[in-house]
């Protein structure tokens, strides 16, 4: 048995963060339940390259969830999401503050409905202070954070990461913060809110950079490849002959003895007492005079900590990964088979699994109305009749 199993979870989030959030406790086996507007559900569905019924993205996102539409606008619509949640253990959600409150899906009124019930809300800036109101991307989380002013070559304007990390690290954080609601809950036995900004998730991650900054007056800033306040060390990314990419990372006394070593044992310095400084164009040198595959190869041989920088086709070949099965490949509703990310971490006894992949808008609707919601058929084909589910 799935460890979460015994958990059921109200999904009314959209994009990224919150359903990021879903995903994560679904791979362990939580019953997630999806709420989706009707004809139009989650904005992920739209985003990217397009499989059959929804984007590449919604298959990996949306997998292990039970997608419902139900128009909770309509008041016979917010009854049936009313009676999902009594029975729910939690409701996980990333709308704006203050828009669930005005449709009668605050947490005030929710944990009366549900005392039980763990109300993980994310949004831009939280629900406290003075930009609570304001919209928030993760794009606009990852400048405010800081993460984004560290991005990039000193004498230039910062570079926002290529991917989503602002909504993927605080989905991290969030269903994190909703197990540690779960264990206080055995001991209370009441729910609580959760309350998470998307910015905060990347300000703890970064968790240096105000302790430098009001101890010791020192503003960090971007350093390109190289680690923002150690120039003791070297960490860079060189090309190699091949056109390749390799990272090499000497982040401890040892690791950097054993770049000096190379340089000088195959005659491209020859001061023992180089420093980072003086090493690191002599090492892009010597980099990009070989293969990828030659230069990592010399470079193990001084056991230096040196990596490829992969592609996506270069992650589908590797062997690495395939031993460690990081990759799985799962149907959808078409039959289409999606790889995907596996399930991390690796629980021993009891993993967690993808059972499926992202479902059709509404695909599990009536399912979930008759075993979750308790609705007889006639009550689901009048619900249907009136437009309220889909």
């Amino acid at each position: 048995m799935s460890p979460l199993s015994d958990l059921r979870v109200v999904e009314l989030g959209h994009a990224l963060a919150a359903p990021f959030a879903g995903s994560l406790l679904g791979d362990f086996g939580a019953d997630i339940i999806k709420i989706e507007q009707p004809e139009v559900g989650d904005s992920l569905r739209r985003m990217g390259p397009h499989l059959e019924h929804s984007s590449v993205w919604w298959s990996v996102t949306g997998r292990n969830k039970r997608s419902i539409c139900i128009d909770f606008k309509d008041p016979d619509g917010l009854a049936v999401v009313h009676r999902l949640i009594a029975e729910a253990d939690i409701l996980v959600e990333n709308f704006r503050p203050g828009v669930l409150d005005r449709s009668g899906l605050g947490w005030e009124e929710l944990h009366a409905l549900n005392p039980g019930l763990i109300y993980l809300s994310i949004s831009g800036y939280g629900h406290q202070g003075p930009n609570s109101s304001r919209p928030g991307f993760g794009k606009i989380a990852e400048a405010f954070s800081g993460a984004t002013h560290l991005t990039g070559a000193a004498d230039a304007t910062p570079v926002h990461p290529g991917y989503s990390l602002g909504d993927a690290t605080t989905g991290l954080m969030g269903a994190y913060g909703v197990m540690v609601a779960v264990h206080a809950r055995e001991t209370t036995g009441q729910g609580q809110h959760i309350d998470l900004a998307l910015y905060e998730s990347l300000m703890r991650m970064i968790e240096w950079q105000v302790p430098l900054r009001e101890l010791q007056g020192w503003e960090v800033s971007r350093t390109g490849n190289q680690f923002p306040f150690e120039d003791a060390f070297l960490t860079d990314i060189c090309r190699t002959r091949d056109g390749h990419n390799i990272v090499i990372s000497a982040a401890t006394s040892k690791s950097l003895d054993a770049v000096r070593s190379l340089l000088l044992t195959d005659g491209v310095i020859t001061d023992p007492g180089a420093s980072p400084q003086e090493m690191a164009p002599a090492l892009r040198d010597w980099v990009a005079a070989r293969s990828q595959t030659e230069a990592m190869e010399r470079l193990r041989e001084f056991d230096v900590v040196v990596g490829p920088v992969h592609t996506s086709t270069d992650i589908v070949a590797d062997p690495h990964i395939a031993a460690r099965e990081n990759l799985v490949t799962v149907a959808d509703a078409t039959g289409t088979q999606i790889p995907m990310p596996n399930v991390i971490p690796r629980l021993a006894d009891t993993p967690g699994e993808v059972r499926w992949a992202g479902a059709p808008l509404g695909h599990q609707t009536d399912e979930v109305l008759r075993d979750a919601a308790g609705l007889s058929a006639d009550e689901i084909a009048d619900l249907r009749r009136r437009r309220i589910v889909s």
